[in-house]
């Protein structure tokens, strides 16, 4: 079943449909690069309206669920960005007590991260409603569209990686 879609949801489609088709199928970085900058408008608009937080806030936020406690380095490798940004983030939800800082006992230079009870709240509710948003997305695929789809990114990383290993801090 196809989701409703309202008359300026159309018109974006149209547009991106035109976008889209003015780019040969085999330029598929171009694609995924657009995929991705979509799904991060979205995200941004949703983290912003819903917790007024930036998109780097929330990604910070989500990455330190993940992680439990870690340093600014540490989120900035997993989320694969600027330190720089990651730890204005963390500036940012320090002073709104959503993440607290503690010496690190194996490092002077950087502290420790952790969420708060009041930011593991605020993660989980973002949490809940990101995921309803990416099945949305998603919807209209099957469960093996979704499993091939996966598989062929896979293997577009795995290229990225061969021909730049670099790239992945490990």
């Amino acid at each position: 079943m196809k989701p409703n879609v309202t008359p300026e949801a159309e018109r974006a489609i149209q547009i991106l449909e035109t976008r889209w088709a003015n780019v040969s199928p085999r330029n598929l970085p171009y694609h995924i690069l657009l995929l991705g900058k979509l799904i991060d408008r979205a995200t941004s608009q949703h983290v912003r309206d819903v917790a007024g937080l930036t998109l780097a806030e929330w990604r910070a936020l989500a990455h330190l669920d993940y992680l439990k406690c870690g340093t600014s380095r540490q989120i900035a490798n997993l989320a694969m960005v600027d330190p720089a940004e990651v730890s204005r983030a963390l500036g940012t939800l320090e002073t709104r007590g959503l993440v607290i800082r503690e010496a690190n006992p194996r490092n002077r230079k950087s502290s420790l991260v952790s969420l708060t009870d009041k930011g593991r709240a605020l993660h989980d509710a973002i949490r809940e409603e990101r995921g309803k948003f990416f099945e949305d997305w998603v919807s209209e695929l099957s469960e093996e569209e979704r499993t091939h789809f996966d598989a062929m990114l896979r293997s577009i990383i795995r290229g990225i990686i061969r021909t730049s290993p670099h790239m992945i801090s490990l």
